[in-house]
C-alpha cells in the first residue's frame, strides 16, 4: 500500500493510481469551474442540483459537506447569476427547493458534455467488458472507502444493484 521513505509516506500501485485520479478529477473540476466563471464549491453545488433536479438547501448541505451558511451564500451567488432559482415547497411553506434555471441547465449540459468527451477519449480504446469492469472496480473502491453508493449514484444511470 505504501512504503516509508524517511519521514515521507509513499503510495504505490493501485493506491497511488487512485490518488493520481482524484487529483486529476479535482484539477479538471477546478478548470471547468474557472472556465465557467465559478468556484469549486459553486460547481459542486450545481452538479448536485443538476443530478437531483430539485433539492432543499438542507439536502444540498448534507450531500456536499458544506455548512448551511455556505450553501446559502453559494446559492445567493448562483441565483444572482440566474443559474439557480428558489422555488416554494408546496408541501412545507417553511421550506424551499433549489433547481436549475434554463441558463443553469445549458451551463451544466456544456460542463457534462465536456467531461463526457474527456473521459470518452479513454473509453473509446476499451471494450464494453473492460468498461464494465472498470465501472465495477471504481464503485467497489468507493464503497470500501465508506461512500454511500445509494446517495452517490443518485442522478446517474448506474443502477445501485449493479454496484454491489
Amino acid at each position: 500500500m505504501f512504503k516509508e521513505s524517511g519521514t515521507v509516506q509513499v503510495l504505490e500501485g493501485v493506491t497511488a493510481a487512485v490518488i493520481v485520479l482524484l487529483r486529476a478529477l479535482d484539477k479538471t473540476r477546478a478548470g471547468m469551474a474557472a472556465a465557467a466563471g465559478l468556484t469549486g464549491s459553486e460547481i459542486r453545488v450545481l452538479v448536485r442540483i443538476s443530478e437531483a433536479g430539485r433539492v432543499t438547501p438542507k439536502m444540498l448541505a448534507g450531500s456536499t459537506g458544506l455548512s448551511m451558511g455556505a450553501v446559502t451564500a453559494i446559492c445567493d451567488r448562483l441565483v444572482a447569476r440566474d443559474v439557480v432559482r428558489r422555488v416554494a415547497n408546496p408541501v412545507d411553506r417553511r421550506s424551499l427547493f433549489l433547481e436549475l434555471t434554463a441558463t443553469g441547465e445549458t451551463l451544466m449540459s456544456s460542463i457534462y458534455g465536456d467531461f463526457r468527451a474527456r473521459i470518452g477519449t479513454v473509453l473509446e480504446q476499451q471494450s464494453f467488458a473492460e468498461q464494465s469492469l472498470l465501472e465495477a472496480q471504481l464503485l467497489s473502491i468507493a464503497a470500501a472507502l465508506g461512500y454511500d453508493l445509494e446517495e452517490g449514484l443518485a442522478g446517474t444511470q448506474i443502477p445501485a444493484a449493479n454496484s454491489a
